[in-house]
């Protein structure tokens, strides 16, 4: 397996869904950890004009949708220098597999979290290998090393991101490209604010992915629930299947 150490300082990195949570912190994050240049995937080229005066030319919105395809072949040739890729950009679709919405829920969670991904990947992958040293962070979830019920679709689209990432990972091997998988449990983000339970900070998940990439960590669980369950999945995954099944069950319970 690759054992890659990227740095951000004086690296050129792209962030998609760089306008808010996890995604925005990660920009910011990356620019205090030094880097040349921010690329900040956005859908919006003015949500992040407040971070300009701070940053300047450093940061740099590129317009990106990730169901609009013109927008990623536009935004892949704009981005040519890019040395590390963060897969960030993502949509909850909260939904079961036996409800009048599992199928629209299903196909809105792979268009943006499976299919978006990998055509932004493929889009910039040629980009990437011919830098020195390269990476690509793809931000899953806990969700998609065990499913939680009222969740299922969001789930499914998460555990294909896990896939997909030990796929690259296994393509890539031996290459000079570093992948890393980011598996965040619930962060204090927009996209959770209906989820009932205790969250981490966008920050705290920013700092832990930076400072994976400053390791060569391949796998990141960067809040404290997702530390506990990464910890049983290594050695139990059944377990983390039960207990996120019993936990939706008691939250309904309740």
């Amino acid at each position: 397996m690759n054992e890659l150490k990227i740095s951000p300082k004086g690296r050129v990195a792209f962030v998609s869904g760089a306008n808010r949570g996890i995604g925005r912190a990660v920009t910011i994050e990356l620019l205090e950890a030094g880097a040349k240049k921010v690329y900040a995937g956005v859908r919006n080229l003015k949500s992040l004009d407040d971070l300009k005066p701070e940053y300047g030319e450093r940061l740099v919105p590129v317009m990106l949708d990730l169901k609009n395809d013109k927008t990623i072949i536009k935004a892949s040739r704009q981005v040519k220098d890019v040395e590390i890729l963060i897969n960030n950009a993502g949509v909850y679709e909260a939904g079961g597999f036996f409800s009048d919405e599992t199928l629209d829920s299903l196909s809105d969670n792979f268009e943006v979290n499976v299919w978006g991904l990998v055509k932004l990947s493929t889009s910039l992958i040629d980009h990437l290998m011919n830098k020195p040293f390269a990476a690509i962070v793809n931000v899953a979830s806990v969700l998609g090393l065990a499913s939680m019920p009222v969740a299922g679709t969001y789930s499914a689209s998460k555990a294909a991101v896990h896939s997909i990432t030990q796929g690259m990972r296994g393509e890539l091997m031996n290459t000079n490209i570093l992948v890393m998988g980011v598996y965040p449990g619930p962060i204090e983000t927009d996209m959770t604010r209906n989820l009932d339970m205790d969250k981490d900070s966008p920050q705290n998940v920013a700092k832990d992915i930076v400072k994976a990439l400053k390791m060569g960590n391949e796998y990141v669980f960067p809040d404290m629930m997702s530390k506990q369950v990464g910890e049983l999945y290594l050695t139990e995954p059944i377990a983390v299947e039960k207990q996120f099944a019993n936990f939706i069950s008691a939250e309904e319970e309740a």
